[in-house]
C-alpha cells in the first residue's frame, strides 16, 4: 500500500511540474473570456465516485486547515479540503487515501488528480447537483448537448 501511495504521489507531482512547464492553453472565446474543455470520461470515474450525502454545504471549511477560500469535496469519502493554491490539502488527501476525484464549490468543476484533468461525465451530476443546490438553493438544470 505504501509503494502505490508513493508512485501516487510521484505520479502527482510529475503531473504538476509538467503543467508548470507546458501550461494547458485555455481555448480563447473573445478578449474576456476563455473555455477549458474538460474530459467527458476518465478510468477513475468508476472507483473514486461515490454518492453525495443528502446534502453538501456552501463554503465548508477544510477539515485540515479550517479556510474556506476554496473549498474541495472528495469525491469518494466527502471529506472537505482546500485547494492546491492555498494549503493543498486536497492535493494530499487524494495522494494519503489514494482518492483521485474532486468537486469544487467555487465552480462545481471536478478535477482528477489521477489525470491531471477536469471532467465532466454523467457520473458525477449528483454531486455537482448537490453542490448546486448547496450554492444556488435550486438544482441544476439540464441542458442536452
Amino acid at each position: 500500500k505504501e509503494l502505490i501511495k508513493e508512485e501516487l504521489a510521484d505520479k502527482i507531482l510529475m503531473a504538476e511540474l509538467e503543467k508548470q512547464r507546458n501550461p494547458v492553453e485555455p481555448v480563447k472565446l473573445n478578449d474576456n473570456v476563455f473555455a477549458v474543455h474538460p474530459k467527458p470520461w476518465c478510468e477513475h470515474l468508476e472507483n473514486h465516485v461515490n454518492s453525495a450525502p443528502a446534502t453538501l454545504e456552501k463554503s465548508p471549511a477544510c477539515q485540515t486547515c479550517g479556510d474556506n477560500s476554496e473549498s474541495w469535496y472528495c469525491l469518494s469519502c466527502y471529506q472537505m479540503n482546500c485547494s492546491r493554491y492555498v494549503n493543498e490539502h486536497a492535493l494530499f488527501h487524494g495522494i494519503d487515501s489514494g482518492h483521485l476525484m474532486t468537486l469544487s464549490m467555487a465552480d462545481l468543476s471536478v478535477w482528477c488528480y489521477g489525470c491531471d484533468s477536469y471532467v465532466h461525465n454523467e457520473k458525477l451530476l449528483d454531486a455537482k447537483d448537490k453542490g448546486h443546490i448547496a450554492k444556488f438553493g435550486v438544482p441544476a438544470v439540464s441542458v442536452s448537448p
